[in-house]
């Protein structure tokens, strides 16, 4: 098969349940791979045919995923006589609301092992609506207040690219956070020349009972 339609085969993997949860579930991965999906794509070498496969298969592929802990690997690998070569991890989800004052966040870690720069892997969070996404690509703690009560999926693609299969994308620390939300740093200076000014006002008038005494 040609790299570049490799390349293009990529985008149609990207596929949804339709059944979003309320919120992330199972982000440590502590009850295996529950209430996530996957879609892969493969060639048999010996017939030279292409598929695609998707939903709760991770039984059929299971070192295409692994897990360890609260680690999740996504593997390109040979599988008796078909090759693995592109793999989607996906969640379709609901944020849930946050309490006034609060943020929220989505913190995650991301490894990435390629073989050539041919390769590569995506994080995002995507909305099922609009299609706009947030690249998690990088790692990191992201943002996600803006995201709530829109239907979402949160998905992690690796696909090889140079015919070199044992490239790995590794997940782990995937959590959601809520934080109060700082004061803008303008209410500090009010609050901040507001007590001033009290603080004056308080002196000028204590000095002013004392010259009258």
């Amino acid at each position: 098969m040609k790299k570049t339609l490799r390349r293009c085969l990529l985008p149609l993997m990207l596929v949804c349940s339709g059944m979003a949860e309320a919120t992330l579930l199972n982000p440590d991965f502590s009850q295996g791979l529950d209430h996530w999906q996957a879609a892969v794509s493969w060639t048999d070498l010996q017939n030279g045919t292409s598929g695609q496969h998707s939903g709760d298969i991770f039984g059929q592929y299971t070192t295409a995923f692994s897990h360890n802990g609260a680690t999740l690997t996504l593997s390109t690998v040979q599988q008796q006589q078909r090759e693995i070569w592109s793999l989607v991890l996906f969640q379709d989800l609901q944020l849930g609301p946050v309490a006034s004052g609060q943020a929220l966040w989505l913190q995650l870690d991301l490894l990435a092992m390629l073989s050539s720069a041919d390769d590569f892997y995506f994080a995002q969070l995507r909305d099922l609506d609009s299609n706009d996404a947030l690249d998690l690509s990088s790692g990191g703690r992201f943002e996600v207040t803006a995201w709530i009560g829109r239907n979402l999926t949160l998905e992690f693609g690796l696909q090889d690219n140079d015919f070199v299969l044992g490239d790995q994308l590794q997940l782990s620390a995937l959590e959601l956070q809520s934080t109060a939300v700082p004061a803008p740093a303008s209410l500090v200076l009010f609050t901040t020349a507001l007590l001033l000014l009290w603080r004056r006002q308080r002196h000028l008038a204590c000095a002013g009972g004392k010259h009258h005494v």
